[in-house]
């Protein structure tokens, strides 16, 4: 093996609950959160890689959601 290989920083993918647990929010609006943000589908779950989420935070200072309107 290589040293560059090693040197290398490790990806790696938040999901719905990661998120929830940095934020300190519900799963709902983790949920949300995970809508607006740059993620990727794997299988049946969305992820958010983390350089891309700090990226985010960087350029737009959090994360904006909306609450959908209520069905009535």
């Amino acid at each position: 093996m290589t040293g560059n290989l090693i040197e290398q920083p490790r990806t790696h993918y938040i999901d719905v609950n990661g998120l929830a647990q940095m934020f300190g929010v519900g799963r709902s609006k983790a949920r949300l959160m995970m809508d607006a943000l740059p993620s990727v589908r794997i299988g049946s779950k969305d992820y958010v890689l983390g350089t891309r989420l700090d990226e985010y935070l960087q350029e737009h200072g959090g994360v904006l959601i909306k609450w959908p309107k209520r069905k009535r």
